[in-house]
């Protein structure tokens, strides 16, 4: 390594250090250009394209290194971890195995190989990795989360319960412990509790969809409807390709009286993925509700079939929210001419009339209406008026 390319390297980790990784990664790729032949440069430059996320450029990276020295574990995991991110599990199964053949307590493989292992549904397998982990670093959430995931999914309730609660005692503000135990407490009905960890999880994930939909899940596992259906479309609005979110709100507007909303909703899920079971459900319910008995049997078998919506029964779906959406605009457009026709009344209110009713709205201990300025729900928001 020429004295240029050890300046420009040790730069590099000492920005990465101290948390500066853009300006960490331009050194390293200074580095590894004055020195292209140095194995530790290139490694460390590829960690740090990783933790960037360049994710194509750090795989190509790794690939050369490991190609050179077959050996290089370090590399090798690293790769491995690489392909989990992009969901190419064979592979990256293979190279964390490799990695523990050589050695059966690198972190990293071992982290590695449990998380395929879940992903794949196979929790047992990747319960014994986890405890192993949990032996070698018993105060790391992230550990302790993953540990207590493969004891959820292995029928060990309360240890996993136990388990995300040890972690968020290390870390308050680790987001996958938090939703992980929201999820197991989710299935136990313990809802309060849910919807004060998918809040926190939340704020902590500004713009993660997830947490939001388990808030609605558990507000409305509590009765709370419309909480429920607000928290649902916060969640929408961050993900509108949320197919979960989506189906949410199929579901809490047929509970709240809104069918037609319910089919749109459902619709929607459809056209997300049309081989889910979810949304033929849904359309199916509300047909029937609406007396379409022979349509609903139709999405019903559709379902079983796993086949599109018949182009007749999805027509009159759409009619009927077509029909709905007209319905709405026609009191629109009367309030707009209402309006035109008594501006002249309306400007011509005496002032001091007009500030004595004003008077009277701000001191009444009358209580105020929901949806207009009642109490802030949840969500910290004034429920919007849908009347």
């Amino acid at each position: 390594m020429t004295a240029a390319a050890r300046k420009a390297f040790d730069d590099a980790v000492a920005l990465e250090q101290s948390g500066n990784l853009d300006k960490a990664l331009v050194s390293y790729l200074k580095a590894q250009e004055l020195a292209p032949q140095d194995t530790e440069i290139a490694y460390r430059t590829a960690s740090a394209l990783l933790q960037a996320g360049y994710l194509e450029e750090a795989q190509s990276q790794l690939r050369r290194i490991v190609f050179a020295e077959p050996e290089h574990l370090n590399a090798r995991g690293s790769l491995g971890s690489c392909q989990l991110l992009q969901g190419d599990l064979e592979n990256a199964q293979q190279n964390f195995r490799d990695v523990l053949d050589q050695a059966p307590d690198n972190r990293n493989a071992l982290f590695g190989l449990a998380t395929v292992l879940l992903k794949e549904g196979r929790a047992a397998e990747a319960e014994r990795l986890a405890r192993s982990l949990v032996e070698l670093l018993p105060e790391t959430p992230a550990v302790l989360t993953l540990f207590a995931e493969t004891q959820g999914k292995t029928g060990q309730v309360p240890a996993s319960i136990a388990a995300y609660r040890k972690a968020l005692k290390i870390d308050p503000e680790h987001t996958p412990a938090l939703i992980g135990l929201s999820e197991i407490l989710l299935l136990r009905k313990r809802y309060d509790e849910v919807i004060e960890l998918a809040v926190r999880a939340s704020q902590l994930s500004k713009t993660d969809a997830y947490p939001l939909s388990l808030l609605s899940d558990a507000l409305s596992g509590k009765g709370a409807l419309e909480d429920a259906r607000e928290a649902s479309e916060a969640a929408l609005e961050l993900d509108p390709q949320s197919f979960l979110a989506t189906m949410q709100l199929s579901i809490l507007s047929r509970k709240l009286g809104d069918p037609v909303s319910a089919l749109r909703y459902a619709l929607a899920a459809h056209d997300k993925d049309t081989s889910a079971a979810e949304p033929f459900n849904a359309l199916g319910s509300v047909l029937a509700s609406l007396k379409y008995a022979t349509e609903a049997r139709k999405v019903l078998t559709g379902q079983t079939s796993q086949k599109e919506l018949e182009p007749a029964v999805r027509q009159l779906i759409e009619s009927l929210i077509a029909e709905e959406r007209d319905r709405e605009l026609v009191p629109e457009k009367s309030k707009v001419h209402t309006k035109l026709e008594n501006e002249s009344v309306e400007t011509s209110l005496d002032a001091a009339q007009h500030q004595s009713e004003t008077s009277t709205v701000l001191l009444s201990n009358e209580p105020l209406r929901p949806g207009v300025e009642g109490k802030p729900n949840v969500l910290g928001l004034n429920r919007q008026d849908r009347s």
